[in-house]
Parts: structure tokens; C-alpha cells; sequence
């Protein structure tokens, strides 16, 4: 599709419907949304759409803000910002790390991990509810393909070398 001259606002919005960040954008959305609804139908009523931009990054055996706000592409400061409120709904806590009286090392809560678990478990449905709309063997060459790009344009990754999975299709 050829670019479209900015005042013609239909041929615009076809021309941003057809590319890959449109799209995206809507998938994560969606996403986003049905999980915050499911947690929300678990007892998680005071989980938020931000929530997961942090929660999503934090290891389990905790994590500097610092690492945390990089993974999220975040400043240190909105980091520590959503993690107050997180913290006040009772998912994660802070402590100053045993290595470093400098670094705050955020860790989930008993209730964060009771979080986790249904969030894990609600992964699973989502992505499989995804599937069912695509022939068998689309979504996964779709994750494949997104992962390999991914990989070609940020090949350190936001996440670390740690991050990447063994094996590709342990996703």
C-alpha cells in the first residue's frame, strides 16, 4: 500500500490499519484487557491495565527497580511510581538488597504469587482462545515469526540474555 497524503483521513487510516504497529497495538490491548477482566472475575478487583507492564518483567526471585524499569522501557522514577501502587494493592514489596544497601530489590508478595499463578494459568487460555480463530499451526508461526523479528532488531533483548528460552518452542 502506497503512503497516503495526510489530508485524505480514509486513505490514512487504511494505510495505518495495514501495517504491523496497528496491529499489534490492538492484539496487545485486547489482551491486556481480558486478562485484567478474568483477574478481575478471580478476586483480583483491584488489579490494574497498568499492572502488567511491571509485573510482567519481575523475576521471581525479585528485581532491582532499575532492571525493572529497563524492561518495562520506562523511566526508574514512573517505575517506582506504579510499583507504589502495586505495592499498596499488596503484590510485591521492597528490600533493600543484601549485596548492595544502594539497590532496592522488589519481590512478589504471598498474594503477588497467588497473582502469578492465575495470571500463568489465564496465559494459557487467552493465547489458546487466540489460536482457535487461526488455522492449526498459524498462531504458533505467528509468535515464531514475531519472536524472530524481535530478535533481528533488539538483539540483546529488553530482557536480557537470561530471558531468551532454550528451546523455541518452550515459549
Amino acid at each position: 500500500m502506497s503512503m497516503p497524503r495526510a489530508q485524505d483521513a480514509e486513505a490514512l487510516r487504511r494505510y495505518r490499519n495495514s501495517k504491523l504497529y496497528r496491529s499489534l497495538t490492538r492484539t496487545l490491548r485486547a489482551y491486556n484487557r481480558l486478562m485484567v477482566e478474568r483477574l478481575h472475575a478471580r478476586g483480583f478487583e483491584d488489579f490494574s491495565p497498568a499492572f502488567p507492564s511491571l509485573l510482567s518483567n519481575l523475576d521471581t526471585n525479585g528485581t532491582r527497580i532499575g532492571v525493572l524499569s529497563m524492561r518495562a522501557g520506562v523511566t526508574r522514577q514512573a517505575a517506582s511510581k506504579l510499583l507504589r501502587e502495586i505495592e499498596r494493592c499488596g503484590y510485591v514489596e521492597r528490600k533493600t538488597s543484601s549485596d548492595d544497601a544502594r539497590a532496592t530489590i522488589v519481590y512478589f508478595t504471598a498474594r503477588g504469587r497467588q497473582l502469578l499463578a492465575a495470571i500463568l494459568e489465564l496465559v494459557e487460555m487467552i493465547e489458546s482462545d487466540f489460536a482457535r480463530g487461526l488455522k492449526p499451526g498459524e498462531f504458533e508461526r505467528v509468535r515464531e515469526g514475531l519472536f524472530q523479528v524481535a530478535d533481528r532488531i533488539d538483539p540483546n533483548g529488553a530482557l536480557g540474555s537470561g530471558d531468551r528460552p532454550t528451546q523455541r518452542g518452550s515459549r
